[in-house]
């Protein structure tokens, strides 16, 4: 037994799987994920270890060690036969429904790890995020909240936990919600710097602005807007001297050469040079798909959220005023006739510098690319975009954000993702779905592992759908996770190629090889097809240090003066 715990994010996973082994849970089956990644390093370290990319068909397989453990035979020991179950956080909890049902009511013994953000992201609509603390409400024996690891918990009170749980488990499923926060750490609690206030759709024209108008500002534009809507916020942003950082999910960013318009905005807050502060947001729309806004967002005096909705969307704690309204025309009609910033034109003048100066060397470099790249793919995808796109989580959606501009053949292009809660499984069905309301052709972009999650959604793609694009990026499994710092990647594939699901699902297959043969295919074919383009994960994350490098302007010097 251990008799101290150093409480390291990787000795806490590993003090985990050592006691469960030690109350005889040997076996341990693994689906990949970023946040259970550590559980998953300490599990391999022991053996006894199965990783599967799909968690529902996973839990069934634990499933069913549980079950040999009723049975002792001269080969096995039934104490020492059980199985824990190791998922990463939001929808891969849920595909373990199916059989934490069986093993309730077949009294299977089971214990389920599900990696969970911290508490402090609860509730605030964090990525990948959800109330997954009694999700399996009374079919299990028992669910406990394992908070993360911290200077006033000890290895004796995780152990005590851990027996009590394994004594649960013993005729049923047990759930045990590990919370794990990056990076570790302990500090001390300050006053709060910021309060947050919420202003109804009816006080929303008449709120008082308590702000410092000479300050640097930033529109950020998260969700669609309509034209007309965006049209009046490119006059605010004219007379106010703003930047507009749009994402790729607003149809709008097809006028990325309007002059206040960033659609390189996560490239540009990407850069190693020194930043110039901005001082207030004003976001329309909830959820980000931009991981380096964040440094800017922690920084501003003011936040200000404008949303159809109320719930709480702040997962950085940074929001200072949350406006709540349906027509947002109104407001910025209303913004545009009673407010006057006065924010010197070096501001915006110095965002459209970075972002035509990032623009030309992004185009440079992809013009000169020889060898297909998960980039350059998003790139030719979009530039060759059908009026709708469904963009796959992971890697897809993240290269769609920071290295395309927009430019189709045919405007507008509506931009669908499922990022809820950022799941994989699910995307062929749910773009389906989104071309069978609006009868348009569909091109939908994804990963593999994205893929293989939904494969019998191909069926209602081919019966439902009349022209459907689906391109799949295959790098054998997890390529995100090379990119993510300190997260271990414990699942490979090798599927070579999807071609006998093309045909069982009566899809035209291409496989791709080069730039011509990809454009060819997204612009002279009809029906329903599936190109798959093969890259490789290494070379994929090496190729995004080095566009990060590329596109850094070392030359460019900001002045506020």
């Amino acid at each position: 037994m251990l008799l101290f715990c150093s409480f390291s994010l990787i000795d806490w996973s590993e003090l985990i799987i050592k006691l469960l082994a030690h109350y005889g849970f040997q076996y341990k089956f693994i689906a990949p994920g970023a946040r259970s990644s550590l559980l998953a390093r300490a599990a391999l370290l022991h053996g006894n270890c199965v990783v599967h990319f799909d968690e529902r068909s996973l839990a069934f397989a634990a499933l069913g060690v549980g079950k040999a453990s009723q049975i002792q035979t001269s080969k096995t020991n039934a104490s020492k036969t059980k199985a824990i179950l190791i998922v990463t956080s939001g929808t891969a909890v849920g595909n373990l429904w199916p059989a934490v049902m069986e093993a309730s009511l077949s009294q299977t013994s089971l214990i389920l790890l599900t990696a969970d953000r911290p508490y402090e992201l609860r509730d605030t609509s964090a990525n990948q995020t959800l109330d997954q603390v009694k999700l399996f409400n009374g079919y299990v024996r028992w669910q406990f909240d394992v908070p993360p690891p911290h200077h006033e918990l000890d290895a004796d009170w995780l152990a005590s936990t851990l027996a009590y749980a394994a004594f649960k488990a013993s005729d049923g499923p047990v759930h045990l919600n590990l919370m794990f926060r990056e990076p570790f750490a302990s500090y001390p609690i300050p006053m709060p710097k910021k309060l947050v206030e919420y202003v109804p759709a009816s006080t929303a024209t008449g709120f008082q602005w308590s702000l410092d108008w000479q300050q640097k500002g930033l529109f950020i534009v998260a969700q669609a807007m309509d034209d007309e809507s965006f049209h009046l916020l490119l006059q605010l942003a004219q007379q106010w001297s703003w930047p507009i950082l749009v994402e790729v999910f607003c149809h709008a960013r097809y006028q990325y050469k309007h002059s206040c318009v960033i659609a390189y905005h996560e490239t540009i807050c990407h850069q190693t040079m020194p930043f110039p502060d901005a001082n207030i947001i004003i976001q329309f729309g909830e959820r980000l798909i931009s991981n380096h806004l964040i440094t800017i967002m922690k920084k501003v005096n003011q936040y200000v959220v404008v949303s159809s909705s109320t719930v709480r969307v702040d997962p950085l704690k940074a929001v200072t005023t949350r406006i709540c309204v349906t027509n947002v025309q109104s407001l910025l009609k209303f913004w545009f006739k009673t407010l006057r910033p006065t924010t010197k034109p070096q501001w915006l003048s110095w965002w459209q510098h970075l972002n035509f100066c990032v623009g030309y060397k992004l185009r440079q470099y992809f013009a000169q690319e020889i060898k297909l790249s998960e980039p350059g793919v998003l790139r030719m995808c979009f530039q060759y975009a059908k009026p709708l796109i469904f963009v796959g989580n992971s890697m897809p959606i993240r290269d769609a954000n920071h290295f395309v501009e927009c430019h189709h053949l045919h405007d507008p292009v509506h931009v669908f993702a499922n990022r809820g809660v950022s799941g994989i499984d699910g995307n062929l069905a749910t773009s389906m779905g989104v071309s069978y309301a609006l009868q348009e052709p569909l091109m939908c972009i994804l990963g593999d592992l994205a893929f293989l999650h939904d494969l019998t959604s191909l069926h209602l793609l081919r019966q439902l759908t009349k022209h459907i694009w689906v391109i799949v990026i295959n790098n054998q499994g997890g390529g995100i996770f090379e990119l993510i710092p300190n997260v271990f990647n414990h699942y490979f594939h090798h599927h070579d190629h999807f071609e006998h699901v093309a045909k069982q699902f009566d899809f035209h297959y291409y496989a791709v090889n080069n730039w011509y043969e990809l454009a060819l295919h997204l612009q002279n074919t009809k029906g329903a097809n599936l190109i798959e383009i093969q890259t490789n994960q290494l070379e994929n994350a090496t190729l995004h240090k080095k566009l990060t490098q590329y596109t850094n302007l070392f030359s460019v010097s900001f002045h506020s003066d």
